[in-house]
């Protein structure tokens, strides 16, 4: 029989051993395997969990190790063929994501140039995981000699894009396991950023940029928000099997972690703290709800449109 390497990460391994039902809104609404979610391919199976579910979410978002991965032999090979290209784009990706030489944002914004010289390659035909490779150990001596971290500074403001998206958040139907008080007031805060006048939703953008500086929580803890980008590429295979428009994929992260900063900005500022319960119930939500309103790339734009896009969200 044909055997395939089976990858289980340290966050799904500790969630199986906990003894009991989680009764968080996802989990009380769930059926079958929930939370447990697998992706077989032909040469790998990748073992996740969904972090709609809140006990998923605390293992996931707490834990340094959450990415350790546990490595064992499969039996059933799925129908799903990773290509080497597009294997080896998701692991540089996943490499740029762990550099320790990078910050959060310095990742992200490693991933952007190598999507954006990945896609120079498709579109001339150049399908060579070694060049890949190399872009990818050019990126980590520029990570390393501080140069992205540089850049990052230097990248353009523009306001626009960022008050696009905190607009947009105007649309979010979280279903918060929060007392009804907290939940309304937290709802209510979202639902008027769709209505605000741009005046006013400009001096919202700035207050709320100003509360997730005051916010220490994810400067204190910087596995929280790395370990969700690791989930996004691990688990979607990022930027995705079949994709052609590689900055759109980087702009569907990047608007993902400027959603969850301004989220947990709207808390800290009716709140002043956030504790890591609090992170869990929010980001858990936001989970829920971003499963079922992933951003398409059917409006058209070209991939340096939408890649600079997603870098301005930085």
């Amino acid at each position: 029989m044909e055997t395939i390497e089976r990858y289980q990460p340290e966050f799904v391994v500790r969630h199986q051993a906990i003894a009991g039902t989680c009764r968080c809104p996802a989990c009380q609404k769930a059926e079958g395997d929930w939370p447990q979610v697998s992706l077989w391919l032909h040469n790998q199976q990748r073992d996740s969990l969904e972090p709609g579910c809140e006990s998923v979410a605390r293992e996931l978002l707490l834990n340094p190790q959450a990415f350790t991965l546990h490595v064992s032999q499969g039996e059933t090979p799925g129908e799903q063929v990773l290509s080497p290209w597009a294997e080896t784009l998701n692991q540089q990706c996943i490499n740029l994501a762990v550099n320790p030489s990078l910050s959060l944002e310095g990742s992200l914004y490693a991933i952007g140039v190598l999507l954006s010289k990945a896609q120079q390659y498709f579109d001339e035909g150049k399908n060579e995981p070694q060049l890949l490779i190399s872009m990818g150990e050019q990126l980590a001596i520029l990570a390393e000699q501080g140069v992205l971290e540089e850049q990052i500074s230097l990248l353009p403001a523009i306001e626009e894009n960022r008050l696009t998206t905190l607009k947009e958040m105007g649309q979010m139907r979280l279903t918060l396991n929060l007392p009804m008080a907290q939940k309304m007031t937290m709802m209510l805060k979202l639902s008027e950023l769709s209505i605000m006048q741009p005046s006013r939703l400009s001096e919202r953008l700035q207050e709320l940029e100003q509360a997730a500086l005051d916010c220490t929580v994810f400067s204190e803890r910087p596995h929280i928000l790395r370990n969700v980008l690791i989930y996004r590429l691990y688990s979607d295979v990022f930027p995705g099997m079949g994709c052609q428009n590689f900055g759109a994929a980087l702009l569907g992260l990047t608007r993902q972690f400027f959603q969850l900063k301004m989220l947990s900005a709207i808390w800290v500022a009716d709140n002043q703290t956030l504790s890591e319960e609090q992170i869990v119930t929010l980001f858990s939500a936001w989970f829920s709800w971003s499963k079922f309103n992933r951003p398409t790339a059917s409006d058209g734009r070209s991939s340096d449109y939408n890649l600079l896009y997603g870098l301005s969200l930085l």
